[in-house]
């Protein structure tokens, strides 16, 4: 028997979930999943004290557990795993609410991505430091879940680590896991160019435009719109690329981002950094069209170099 389970993190100083969120765990309902949900808070909720979490949902199959923070999304995907809610299970889900999305229909894009038997697959693969598929949303069969490689990524205390540590341990950790375990793995999208290897740069911020426009990721990071920490030129743009307004409503988007400021301690990228950043999207040359918009408010040196590395590229 089909028992496919959603390990989802979330974590939010606000009580219970916003609408994209809701819109997301009902997505991922359709596409054949049971939900659980890990509610990350100071002092872990009680049953009851969970209500407004369970709010309009109570039509689908979702259940949420009430955890103190700690470990970030890979702590709170472990202490699911040891409450139990995978025993049985043929299929994994691992996903949080750092993305607004999916901006289209997610079942049909699982089912494609089902229908080849991989043992494991992401939404969108990565290659800074190592390949690796992006932890927001990676699906791993039972059979793999339980292979040593796997297992011991999720036997570490990430309670103890650093947000540091635990992409290291955890996120790349697991991509070289899945390599020694020799799991046959893909992504929905991914890089083609050779230089992201290089410039370990985050295909989610760099080519956010290349994989909207792909269909094949329909979401976007919280963390771009928000804090943009790569300053990624043109962001502002994103609405142009919602599909369906009446599938994802934009105005989700606007009230988090109108509730949410971006993060004090974010650091923004040099203008070399941005240029570097543009020449390694998928789509440079769009990359650096919106980058060139904003010459005029820069400084004048900055803007006179960035000037002439612009002009040397576009030749």
């Amino acid at each position: 028997m089909t028992h496919r389970v959603c390990l989802f993190a979330q974590f939010d100083e606000a009580p219970g979930l916003p609408p994209q969120t809701r819109h997301y765990l009902r997505q991922i309902v359709q596409s054949g999943y049971r939900i659980h949900v890990a509610v990350s808070r100071d002092v872990a909720l009680s049953d009851a004290a969970l209500a407004p979490w369970r709010d309009g949902l109570d039509d689908i199959p979702v259940t949420f557990h009430g955890r103190r923070n700690g470990g970030l999304d890979f702590g709170a995907w472990q202490d699911l795993w040891r409450a139990g809610v995978t025993d049985g299970c043929t299929e994994i889900l691992l996903a949080n609410d750092s993305v607004f999305g999916p901006l289209t229909p997610l079942a049909p894009l699982v089912a494609s991505m089902r229908s080849r038997s991989l043992d494991a697959w992401g939404m969108v693969a990565s290659r800074a430091v190592v390949d690796h598929l992006q932890s927001w949303f990676v699906v791993i069969t039972a059979q793999s879940w339980a292979s040593p490689a796997i297992r011991r990524v999720f036997e570490q205390p990430f309670h103890e680590m650093t947000k540091d540590e635990i992409v290291l341990h955890g996120e790349l950790g697991l991509g070289l896991a899945m390599q020694a375990a020799r799991l046959k793995t893909d992504a929905c999208w991914s890089s083609t160019r050779g230089i992201a290897r290089l410039l370990a740069t985050n295909p989610m911020h760099t080519d956010w435009r290349s994989v909207l426009a792909s269909g094949r990721a329909p979401f976007l990071k919280t963390e771009l719109l928000r804090d943009n920490p790569s300053a990624i030129s043109g962001i502002e743009t994103w609405r142009r690329l919602i599909p369906d307004s009446a599938f994802f409503d934009p105005a989700w988007i606007e009230d988090y981002l109108a509730t949410h400021p971006r993060r004090p301690n974010t650091r923004r990228a040099t203008w070399r950094g941005r240029l570097i950043q543009a020449l390694a999207s998928e789509n440079r040359t769009s990359a650096l069209v919106y980058l060139a918009k904003e010459l005029p408010a820069m400084a004048g040196t900055q803007a006179d170099g960035l000037r002439k590395l612009y002009r040397a590229r576009s030749r």
